[in-house]
């Protein structure tokens, strides 16, 4: 079976991983920064998105919007998950 590529699990497993791989990097940054408050540089925290927004149609409302809240141990744990996914 020369040639043959290999196959990897869906994109749906992909952001499954990634959004776990995140997670677990906030977590774990702000346990790290908690520990040893000296790697408050690197648990920085930096918003990214579209802040929500409402419509109101006085019928009904919608509100639209997304923050993602990144520091370097989310970004490590993005890597991770990709790293995972690519092993799988």
């Amino acid at each position: 079976m020369a040639g043959r590529s290999h196959s990897y699990p869906g994109w749906a497993v992909l952001l499954l991983l990634t959004v776990i791989g995140g997670i677990i990097g906030g977590w774990l940054g702000e346990t790290l920064v908690k520990l040893w408050p000296n790697l408050n540089i690197l648990g920085v925290m930096h918003r990214i998105g579209v802040p929500a927004f409402t419509i109101d149609l006085h019928v009904f409302s919608i509100t639209f919007g997304f923050m993602l809240n990144v520091n370097l141990f989310t970004i490590i744990g993005f890597i991770l998950a990709y790293l995972v996914y690519k092993r799988l």
